[in-house]
């Protein structure tokens, strides 16, 4: 290698050229697409020997539009008036209520927080509540309803106390979004602090480079990358930008704390502050005083002064600037062993020869994002654009949704990436506009049925020669059976552990962390090393690391938990009661709960043994239950629990 140790073949590895404008394909099957997405699709598949299925049905796809883009289930009433819409629009229509709805944001915002690495604790050696972070959680959430410019929000996460505001709303609005470097975990108990800061800059260059950029850079942290080119010169380079960058505070005793911010104006700040220092020298003075009149006094003085005391400053997990400086190498990462001092600069592998270091009195946070999300850049539009299709289609057209690097997997369709990415930039960075132009496509409206020559020769679907079915990720599952219910809360923002403080779940804890708010699942607690546990039994993420893609198991935990939790025990009762209070007539009944569960009628064989069923479990309770109404309402809520545990109510076609 020359050099630099980037090799000339590494240089031109698919993921660091420009983003190019691809020539859509011709297909021999003209009446097919529907777009120019379905004819990058239908040219692979033509050239493969592959036919793509027909449409799903309208109750399929009214189901997998809603669950895909607001994560809960369509109801009846809104099947009902898909279904007698024919004209040619009536899709396009239902997408744009989705779109415009502020379930939206809670949907597509908690994908961006699985990436994040969003929790309300802590974790690590001391697992303290994070009782700000859900002012960066429902950031995140607002951004995405309101359709934030993919390339404004990159800026405002890793540089929004640098950015200017037009009012004092955003300027707190970009504080909290720098929540975004904050809210990972750190071992805050460490006794070497060196180490500690150290550490802390570590996880964020690898939250910022997987997040963004799909690339793994902290790997270079003791040694050159092993497999992408990325020297350790690169990571220590942007090193010195994130040591510049004021996180947590190593000074302030055994156990550090992270860095908070007032969202105040500074008068009103100045006020509180100048009242707690007043109380801090009274509480001293109290402590010192020998002479029991004296200590008398001073109480009353104190209680004097909380009388008047100004209201608590609201506060957010922030950074803020901190010394300018650029940071020697750390040979085998140790801060023990410094060698040469690496000038503050972006990654070699995107410049044809050394990146000129940063020119800037700042931290280069900002220089920083600015680079990220420049239309040009190579990695950013392709790796945002990948995620999205993954959420929609079931597969990345990358399927190392978070490494693009030698040993990510190489992309199923290099030119419809590349195609796009150019419209995600075109269309203003614009994720809704993005999410609109795809499940438009014919590809993404395909129906999920087996071809068994396709399978034999695209087991793994790469072609998308049909649709994929998929479980429900555990949030809309759980948010389901509360829209079943009728107990879905759909109240938004707050909740998690908003506002407390102390320790989340280790012996000092006082188990503050409750799941039996009826809220969206996305406000539930994420507390790190004590995850909720049916969040745990369906894959959820783990919050200390990024992850643009869950895991997606099938094992008998699953089906135990939905005979046997509590939480659907309980939610089923309710939706009994739902039918038996808003429903006549037990045919009736029995309709009503397969359309407000399954989203679609039940089969005539389904309905007859599901009256069978109920007449025979009101008979079997008659020895110990005497009221025929109770019989009757423990009878259907063994049915609505049936339907919570059957494979078509947690999955989607």
């Amino acid at each position: 290698a020359p050099a630099g140790g980037i090799a000339p073949e590494q240089r031109r590895f698919w993921a660091f050229q420009p983003v190019r404008e691809p020539q859509v394909p011709r297909v021999r099957d003209a009446r097919w697409p529907r777009s120019d997405i379905d004819r990058f699709i239908l040219a692979e598949l033509e050239r493969r020997g592959l036919a793509p299925n027909g449409d799903a049905d309208r109750r399929t796809l009214i189901r997998r539009v809603t669950f895909d883009l607001i994560g809960l289930p369509p109801t009846p009433e809104e099947i009902d008036a898909f279904l007698a819409d024919r004209s040619p629009d009536a899709f396009a229509r239902v997408v744009d209520r989705l779109l415009a709805s502020p379930h939206f944001g809670e949907r597509w915002g908690r994908h961006w927080l699985d990436v994040a690495r969003y929790a309300d604790t802590n974790g690590q050696d001391e697992n303290l509540i994070f009782g700000n972070a859900w002012r960066y959680r429902d950031y995140v959430i607002r951004a995405f309803n309101q359709d934030k410019p993919y390339d404004q929000f990159i800026r405002e996460q890793l540089a929004g106390d640098l950015l200017p505001a037009a009012s004092e709303e955003e300027r707190y609005e970009r504080l909290v979004a720098t929540g975004f470097l904050v809210i990972g975990p750190k071992v805050l108990a460490e006794p070497d602090k060196p180490k500690l800061v150290m550490d802390v800059v570590d996880e964020q260059i690898d939250v910022t480079t997987r997040a963004f950029l799909g690339l793994t850079v902290s790997c270079a942290r003791c040694h050159d990358h092993k497999f992408d080119p990325i020297p350790t010169r690169d990571y220590y380079a942007l090193a010195g930008i994130f040591k510049s960058t004021v996180t947590i505070h190593s000074d302030q005793g055994i156990v550090s704390r992270w860095n908070e911010r007032p969202l105040a104006p500074p008068e009103v700040v100045a006020v509180r502050r100048r009242y707690e220092a007043q109380a801090r020298e009274l509480r001293e003075r109290m402590n010192r005083a020998r002479d029991a009149a004296e200590k008398m006094r001073l109480a009353a003085e104190l209680r004097a002064l909380d009388e008047q005391a100004p209201p608590p400053l609201p506060m957010a997990m922030a950074v803020e600037e901190g010394k300018a400086q650029d940071c020697p190498i750390h040979l085998r990462g140790s801060t023990l062993n410094l060698g040469e001092v690496v000038p503050r600069r972006f990654l070699s592998i995107f410049y044809p020869s050394e990146p000129p270091p940063l020119k800037t009195r700042e931290s280069g946070r900002r220089e920083l994002a600015e680079w990220i999300a420049s239309a040009d850049h190579p990695l950013t539009a392709r790796v945002m654009v990948n995620r999205i299709w993954l959420h929609l289609m079931g597969r990345g057209l990358v399927d190392t949704p978070d490494n693009f690097g030698f040993l990510g997997e190489r992309p199923s369709h290099p030119a419809l990436l590349d195609y796009l990415a150019r419209r995600f930039v075109a269309d203003g960075w614009s994720v809704k506009r993005l999410i609109r132009r795809i499940v438009l496509s014919r590809v993404y409206q395909l129906s999920t049925a087996d071809q068994p020559a396709a399978r034999a020769r695209d087991p793994d679907n790469r072609w998308y020669w049909r649709a994929n079915r998929r479980r429900l990720e555990v949030e809309a599952i759980r948010d389901a059976i509360l829209a079943a219910s009728g107990q879905l809360d759909r109240t938004m923002g707050g909740l998690g552990l908003a506002g407390q403080s102390g320790y989340a779940t280790n012996d000092q804890s006082r188990d503050v962390a409750r799941y039996d708010s009826h809220r969206r699942s996305v406000y539930l607690p994420v507390v790190r090393n004590a995850v909720y546990d049916m969040f745990q039994v369906f894959d959820f993420v783990d919050p200390s690391v990024v992850s643009a893609r869950r895991a997606t198991t099938t094992v008998a935990p699953q089906a135990l938990f939905l005979m046997n939790s509590p939480f659907v025990i309980a939610q089923a009762r309710q939706m009994a009661e739902r039918l038996m209070r808003e429903v006549d007539g037990e045919g009736a009944r029995v309709e009503r709960a397969y359309l407000l569960t399954l989203g679609r009628p039940p089969r005539p064989v389904e309905a007859a043994r599901t009256l069978d069923f109920l007449a025979r479990y009101a008979a079997e309770l008659a020895a110990v239950e005497p009221d025929p109404v109770a019989r009757r309402r423990q009878a259907w809520a063994a049915v609505c629990q049936a339907l919570f545990a059957s494979n078509e109510f947690v999955y989607r076609d």
